[in-house]
């Protein structure tokens, strides 16, 4: 782990917890710092700049409509989970960061515009495109309010409870093919959670970073389990570029083994556990096609547009 890290974690911690109050008390903006803020020396640049985009520069092209994965604080500058996995990365190859828009890897890596691609999946390989490692797991999770993850919930609770979810998006359509229905339909993720702390609703289901990102601001809410297979999401690079994925895979390798990235992971997803794929709760039978990232497409993506206003 760096220094700048270290010294990264250190004011945060501190800072999280007024800004968690502070937003409670007073419904202001709700955010952490980018790791780009941190003070530190940069390292020797590692990678040549005849393999980069930029020279000096890593240029890293992901969605920046990814909420809360990517989101934009009052000052107008990216930040988020995945921004500081780049930014670590940047820094731990001795480079800057660059950050573009592109809601493909194809679309950034084939057309010269990026080195890396940042949230692809398997299903983004191609002839083309490689992608490697794994830095965030996602799936639709359970979030209860003043019980605790460590109590044993089963689908068959989850049958006799009362689910706050956003209404006709990829979570309501997850509950279905478990054999659950629900009423408790509400506009936003936001709201869903509101119901919860309300006590209108017994659970709720979302996305499990969404819905992590939001529990730290309600007091007794916590991640139950998943009821949907995990998307793994890793670094797409041109298939071309070996050079470029050895170095930028050594380097993810070394924020893993060191536990940057568990570090960055709770600084925005609080418990929320980094790999959820044996976090299925208990009854729970997930159909192998239901594991595809196209569940999000044919059911609606979830809207975590209000997002930021915590």
């Amino acid at each position: 782990m760096t220094d700048g890290l270290k010294g990264w974690l250190q004011r945060g911690a501190a800072g999280l917890m007024v800004a968690v109050l502070a937003c409670v008390l007073g419904g202001c903006s709700f955010g952490t710092p980018p790791l780009s803020e941190a003070e530190e020396e940069t390292p020797e640049q590692v990678v040549d700049d005849a393999l980069l985009v930029q020279p000096g520069t890593l240029t890293v092209a992901l969605d920046t409509g990814d909420l809360p994965q990517v989101m934009i604080d009052e000052d107008g500058y990216y930040v988020g989970y995945t921004i500081d996995v780049a930014s670590e990365l940047a820094d731990s190859l001795g480079l800057k960061l660059a950050i573009v828009h592109s809601v493909s890897p194809q679309d950034a890596i084939e057309s010269g515009e990026a080195d890396i691609y940042l949230g692809a999946t398997a299903r983004d390989q191609s002839d083309g495109i490689v992608v490697l490692g794994e830095y965030l797991q996602n799936a639709t999770a359970i979030f209860g309010i003043g019980g605790s993850s460590s109590e044993a919930l089963t689908a068959d609770d989850l049958a006799q409870a009362t689910i706050g979810v956003q209404g006709g998006k990829a979570s309501q359509e997850a509950l279905a093919r478990i054999g659950i229905a629900t009423d408790s339909t509400y506009d936003t993720v936001n709201d869903c959670f509101d119901a919860l702390a309300a006590g209108e609703v017994d659970y709720v289901a979302c996305d499990a970073t969404a819905g992590a990102y939001l529990a730290r601001t309600y007091e007794g809410v916590y991640f139950a389990g998943t009821i949907s297979a995990s998307t793994s999401y890793g670094i797409a690079y041109d298939s071309s570029a070996t050079e470029l994925s050895d170095a930028v895979s050594a380097a993810l390798d070394e924020m893993s083994g060191d536990g940057t990235l568990d570090a960055i992971h709770v600084m925005w997803y609080g418990d929320l556990p980094l790999n959820l794929s044996s976090e299925l709760i208990s009854g729970v039978t997930i159909a192998e096609e239901s594991g595809s990232s196209d569940e999000n497409t044919e059911a609606g993506e979830e809207d975590h547009s209000d997002i930021n206003d915590y």
